[in-house]
């Protein structure tokens, strides 16, 4: 075994990539890592750093308390306050685990930053660079949407937002609540199963059902809303009830209902 204080050039670089969210290219950066005190078993391929560690991989830089690392696996964890920040992304949490080269799994109070997102839980896992599968008290904002439920799924890539265990979306236009949910944010689409119930103040509307398919956007300037089984709607004191509802949601604020 080999143990040294001060700084050490870190052969395994691939954790601090892995930490980049998967991503293995400038494999030629330098790396490092720094800490008050660091070992290395040759024997068992393990890296290990105590105190103000810091890996840094040209521009991903990762901060915590301890640090450990099994070069023969190539699985890792860095414990106690971790900062991790690359590019557009930072995120934080108590400990984060380098599960393989493209997932990693951070507990403890999980944060992340990445461009318009802001993802908050329990837990956090993150894949392939873009995907997000977040567990307890989840808290997800996307430019004017939020998010909350007991557990969310997030790509980046295509905008996809899917809460399986129940939650609310929270837009301009109100907010919606079912036991199942998605939304495609690009096309501003989402889908509710379960316990529907859309509240709309700046249309006077409020409605529910077993379904919601919800359009914000449409070709004629018109969004609307259709809930099916046991769906009803209000507008003011006008109220509807039917096995399938059709409510169209002009700009200037006016329902109409099929």
């Amino acid at each position: 075994m080999t143990k040294r204080k001060g700084k050490a050039a870190l052969a395994a670089a691939v954790l601090t990539m892995a930490l980049h969210a998967g991503s293995l290219q400038a494999a030629d950066e330098a790396s490092s890592l720094e800490g008050a005190s660091i070992s290395y078993d040759m024997a068992t391929g393990v890296i290990t750093a105590e105190g103000d560690v810091l890996l840094q991989h040209g521009e991903t830089r990762i901060a915590g308390a301890k640090a450990s690392y099994d070069t023969k696996t190539q699985q890792g964890e860095i414990t106690g306050g971790v900062i991790a920040v690359s590019d557009a992304m930072r995120l934080t949490a108590d400990a984060v685990r380098l599960e393989s080269f493209d997932a990693i799994h951070a507990t403890g109070g999980a944060e992340v930053t990445k461009d318009d997102l802001h993802l908050s839980a329990a837990s956090l896992s993150v894949f392939d660079k873009d995907r997000y599968v977040a567990e307890g008290d989840v808290r997800a904002v996307k430019a004017d949407k939020t998010f909350t439920g007991a557990r969310a799924e997030f790509t980046q890539s295509t905008n996809y937002m899917l809460i399986p265990a129940g939650g609310t979306v929270t837009t301009a236009d109100g907010t919606f609540r079912a036991d199942y949910m998605e939304g495609w944010l690009t096309e501003e689409r989402y889908r509710g199963t379960g316990n529907v119930h859309v509240v709309s103040p700046p249309r006077s509307f409020e409605g529910g059902g077993d379904r919601i398919d919800y359009f914000a956007k449409a070709e004629d300037g018109k969004g609307k809303c259709v809930l099916d089984g046991n769906a009803w709607a209000y507008q003011g004191n006008n109220m509807l009830k039917s096995k399938h509802l059709t409510v169209y949601l002009a700009n200037t604020g006016d329902l109409a209902v099929e």
